[in-house]
């Protein structure tokens, strides 16, 4: 791999750091938003149901608390504008905070938007519906593998030195829109690796497709 000296920042958009566990990822956003000047402001969620808040923090993209500050790295969590660029893990940066208080965003595409909370809804396992209206953002300076599961990221920076699950490698680098938006580091092969039960079945299933008698469909060809 030769990424590691990829230049993936976007003038004051920062890479976002990829981590195999969620409680760094948290450790590194809250430091970092420490780190800035300024006051914060704090977005509290509105529940459906005060009693599911932890059930709604891990079946929503964004938090019950959501802090920001103007320089903040942050994420959208919502396809907003696809024709944009405003969808579900565009990168950005809070620039302001408008005279209604909501954050603004520079986001990659160079457009700034004051965002308003926006709402999910869920529906339990024991077949209840959920919701949560929340302004569409996550703090970006880094993120879990986890979290990042189905989305596509504008810039990406990752360690594979502690990948500890098969497949893990593989679900954080497809993050990334390409090579040039991908900055690996501490790459090892042994780190990158398939889970034994997938290669089982794919092998077997190569077997059983040997065996296979192929029968063409459709009137033969004169």
């Amino acid at each position: 791999m030769s990424t590691m000296d990829h230049k993936v920042e976007s003038g004051d958009i920062l890479a976002t750091q990829l981590c195999s566990h969620t409680q760094d990822a948290n450790l590194i956003n809250t430091s970092k938003l420490n780190n800035l000047a300024g006051a914060s402001r704090t977005f509290e969620a509105t529940d459906s149901d005060l009693c599911s808040t932890k059930t709604l923090d891990q079946m929503t993209p964004v938090p019950s608390s959501l802090e920001l500050k103007v320089g903040a790295q942050v994420m959208l969590m919502k396809n907003m504008n696809v024709a944009d660029g405003l969808v579900n893990g565009a990168r950005g940066v809070i620039t302001s905070f408008d005279d209604k208080g909501l954050p603004v965003v520079r986001f990659c595409s160079k457009r700034e938007v004051a965002l308003k909370p926006e709402r999910w809804v869920v529906k339990t396992g024991g077949g209840a519906l959920l919701s949560r209206k929340q302004v569409p953002l996550r703090l970006a300076w880094a993120f879990s593998i986890h979290k990042a599961q189905g989305l596509t990221l504008d810039c990406v920076e990752m360690s594979l030195a502690n990948v500890f699950e098969a497949g893990q490698a593989y679900v954080a680098l497809s993050r990334a829109k390409g090579l040039d938006t991908l900055r690996i580091l501490d790459f090892n092969p042994k780190h990158v690796w398939a889970n034994p039960d997938v290669l089982d079945f794919y092998e077997k299933f190569r077997r059983k497709l040997r065996q296979t008698r192929i029968v063409p469909l459709g009137r033969p060809r004169v």
